[in-house]
């Protein structure tokens, strides 16, 4: 299990993530979702150790993460940019992480870059970026860690690797019973592997909860009244984005969506509409994802 606890990193002046709490049960896969920036990689680099938290701790069945030997032996963390000795092969920079990884698994190494389509032979500096993303995973999957992070988990991957890539995290994770986190920017590659998911915005969590459930913070709502209505008529209701046309309503309802709608059925609308949201749509409202359109019609005019 992983443990995040009331953690808050700073660079100087200047703080990355605030008070996040999470936690990662064995077996289980987190999803962290967020624009770049938002403090995804901060964030992972505190539950590796590599950080130490100025705030708070991460804990690993309930030790601390930072400069704790002992979970150096059970954490493998995939960075963005993996490191790699200079001049390698894939097995012979295997070789070394097993310095690291005593346990390490060269035919588990060789079957994963077998499916991959990467030769243990080759060279390092001759593959590709998303070559290299799928090589130091594979020496990833070889360490068999307990627990297991991984930043931009399908950056420079296509679309057949990074469907590999998900049926190797989920077997990984039944098999071993691991806790793992990977982080994304793009929901749509990370939704299809996750358990949970943690939206990230603006250093702070604004969104926890089970995959299966995150439709249910929101609601989205059409009402059509018998006159035309004022923003006024939904004071008291929690509530986002109304648009107001005539006689027609449109808004988000949010915080307990049931009894956000109870409310509104009380304004007596002659008709009223709800629909769940995408995880997508999720995600674009609790980051306040708006772009003004308009402004884009006129930069190259």
């Amino acid at each position: 299990m992983i443990e995040i606890k009331s953690v808050t990193k700073k660079y100087g002046n200047y703080t990355a993530i605030e008070n996040i709490n999470l936690t990662v049960n064995d077996s289980s896969v987190l999803g962290l979702a967020g624009f770049n920036g938002s403090g995804k990689t901060t964030l992972l680099n505190v539950c590796a150790g590599v950080f130490k938290a100025d705030n708070g701790a991460v804990y690993l069945d309930g030790e601390d993460a930072y400069n704790n030997d002992n979970n150096r032996l059970s954490l493998f963390y995939v960075s963005d940019n993996a490191w790699f000795p200079a001049g390698s092969t894939v097995k012979s920079a295997a070789k070394f992480y097993a310095n690291y990884f005593p346990s390490l698994d060269f035919n588990v190494l060789e079957k994963v870059c077998d499916i991959f389509g990467i030769k243990v032979t080759a060279p390092v500096r001759s593959l590709s970026k998303g070559m290299t993303k799928q090589a130091i995973l594979a020496i990833a999957f070889a360490a068999k860690p307990k627990y297991l992070l991984i930043d931009e988990t399908f950056d420079g991957l296509d679309p057949h690797k990074k469907e590999i890539l998900r049926k190797l995290l989920l077997e990984y994770m039944n098999e071993t019973e691991a806790s793992v986190i990977i982080s994304s920017h793009d929901l749509s590659e990370i939704s299809g592997v996750c358990d949970s998911i943690a939206i990230i915005n603006g250093k702070n969590v604004v969104l926890n909860c089970a995959i299966e459930d995150i439709s249910e913070h929101f609601r989205k709502v059409k009402l059509m009244f018998t006159q035309p209505v004022t923003e006024s008529k939904f004071s008291g209701i929690n509530h986002r984005n109304l648009k107001l046309s005539g006689r027609m309503a449109t808004l988000l309802v949010y915080g307990n969506p049931e009894e956000e709608i109870e409310k509104l059925e009380k304004l007596n609308p002659e008709a009223i509409e709800t629909e769940l949201l995408t995880l997508e749509e999720v995600f674009s409202i609790e980051t306040e994802a708006v772009t003004d359109y308009d402004k884009i019609k006129t930069i190259f005019k």
